[in-house]
């Protein structure tokens, strides 16, 4: 699959606002550095003019922002990624490695990650945040729903905690066919992966909801999330702004859900509630 990238030059304050706009359209991934963000996007799907469109929105942007863009071959994208895949240690329980990384010992949870084009090796806040609220809760036997799953990392992280019936839903399927492989990768054949947005939840019921997405979608399927939980059931939401909050709030209080925890870093949010009975 072949790929642009976007590298914008910016005042680091504005990384969040881009990378939450870009996430609502159609680029799959983001790195922030000190002088800017890079963001990529299936070639075939990017247009320059769509987005000039998504910068006009952003307060400043004429002023503050400029950015250059990149034809990535298929080909190339693998190595270039890998290139800038470092560990990450989250919680100080977390280890998340790519396979030509060394085993470290010592680490309550290992899991291995080939970094690929999906989204969640842990290195963005709205995953480490999703882990952290993961670690101060109970999981097991639990039934799970990792939804936008990604490279199914939070998925692979519910079954080292002990859940019990997993399943895995991305609409994308370069992270359908990566979730495969990560899940082979760390011995937990038995965690589902399907291919689909929301309606590929069906009829099934869980005790635990996971959704690392963006605001936008949260807001459109929190009402199904709502149905597809058991009583008592619990669900953790991210790839949510703090400005965004109160309209999360809102959507998920007025579903019946009640608030429960949430944690922050960065400007970005994870927020935990359960279900009313």
């Amino acid at each position: 699959m072949d790929y642009t990238e976007v590298r914008f030059y910016n005042n680091a304050d504005l990384n969040e606002a881009i990378i939450a706009w870009l996430a609502e359209y159609d680029f799959d991934m983001f790195e922030e550095r000190l002088d800017g963000v890079n963001a990529y996007i299936e070639a075939k799907r990017f247009k320059e003019e769509d987005l000039s469109a998504i910068l006009a929105l952003i307060p400043g942007s004429e002023e503050n922002i400029r950015y250059e863009t990149t034809f990535i071959k298929d080909q190339n994208w693998n190595k270039k990624w890998e290139s800038n895949f470092e560990p990450v240690l989250i919680a100080g329980k977390v280890y998340i490695r790519a396979p030509f990384h060394e085993k470290v010992e010592g680490y309550e949870f290992e899991i291995i990650i080939e970094p690929k084009m999906s989204f969640g090796t842990g290195h963005h806040d709205t995953t480490s945040l999703m882990i952290e609220l993961m670690l101060q809760n109970n999981f097991e036997k639990k039934a799970v729903l990792d939804m936008g799953c990604g490279t199914a990392l939070l998925a692979i992280l519910a079954k080292k905690l002990r859940a019990g019936k997993i399943t895995a839903i991305d609409i994308d399927e370069w992270a359908f066919t990566n979730s495969l492989e990560n899940i082979e990768r760390n011995e937990a054949a038995d965690i589902a992966v399907i291919q689909g947005d929301v309606h590929a939840i069906g009829n099934e019921k869980y005790d635990i909801i996971l959704a690392n997405i963006n605001r936008n979608i949260l807001l459109s399927d929190i009402p199904s999330y709502y149905s597809a939980m058991n009583t008592d059931g619990e669900i953790f939401l991210s790839g949510i702004l703090t400005g965004d909050k109160d309209i999360i709030d809102q959507c998920a209080t007025g579903c019946g859900l009640t608030f429960v925890s949430e944690a922050s870093h960065n400007n970005w949010l994870a927020l935990h509630y359960k279900k009313n009975q």
